[in-house]
């Protein structure tokens, strides 16, 4: 009799409880199994993004223009030799930047356009009475005039940064690098003067090197664009302090 009171195993209640557990777990541990993938794209998404932005940076940076350094154009300078007399540049000179020297001592002037003299010197190649050489600009319309010399030379200057100047116009940042320096001449007496950017003189000195007639030394600041004349010397040394 006992044999046939035995249930069958489906109406056990462990077995239901089995069966309602593979339910619950096939609802909801699915579901966390599907969610994992996208937490991956996310990370890979946001890695791409990243590396996009740095790109974008490193593209930004090429793009900025590297500063170039101050030039001057002196191609149309021509290498010319002029005797005594009055000469016009444009016409009997080509208008650029040159070295002007002379055979022998004789007096060399350059007139602006409203007849005032821009350089007034004596060329002397002996340099006891004058200047061994000249460095300037000359201009469309300024009018040279040349005495007591048979020839005298224009070189077309080159633009060199030096810390020694001679007779001449010069401008800072392209003839000598912008700073404070303590102004000399080793020998003579001459004018010494620096433009600022209203054209106005800024330094107006006589440099003498006895200390006589002018001053020994004078400190000054150039800054870039600047004019330095000098008249009357062979040579200007500036000394950075």
């Amino acid at each position: 009799m006992a044999e046939h009171d035995k249930k069958p195993f489906y109406k056990k209640w462990w077995f239901w409880l089995i069966v309602i557990i593979v339910l619950l777990f096939a609802l909801f541990g699915g579901g966390d199994e599907e969610d994992e993938p996208q937490e991956t794209d996310t990370g890979t998404e946001d890695a791409q993004s990243k590396e996009e932005e740095e790109n974008t940076g490193d593209e930004g940076a090429e793009e900025e223009p590297d500063e170039e350094a101050p030039e001057r154009d002196n191609s149309s300078a021509e290498e010319t030799t002029l005797n005594a007399g009055t000469f016009a540049v444009g016409t009997d000179i080509p208008v650029g930047r040159y070295v002007i020297t002379g055979e022998g001592m004789g007096n060399l002037f350059v007139y602006d356009e409203a007849g005032l003299p821009v350089v007034n010197e004596i060329l002397d190649n002996s340099t006891e009475m004058g200047v061994a050489s000249v460095t300037t600009d000359l201009e469309d319309g300024q009018e040279i005039e040349i005495s007591g010399l048979d020839a005298v030379k224009f070189t077309p200057a080159e633009t060199n940064m030096s810390n020694t100047l001679s007779a001449g116009t010069w401008e800072v940042g392209l003839d000598i690098e912008p700073g404070r320096y303590d102004a000399t001449t080793p020998s003579g007496m001459g004018n010494f003067v620096i433009y600022n950017d209203m054209g106005l003189p800024s330094t107006n000195e006589i440099l003498d090197a006895s200390g006589d007639m002018g001053v020994k030394k004078v400190t000054v600041t150039l800054k870039e664009g600047q004019r330095i004349s000098i008249s009357g010397l062979n040579e200007v040394n500036f000394e950075a302090k």
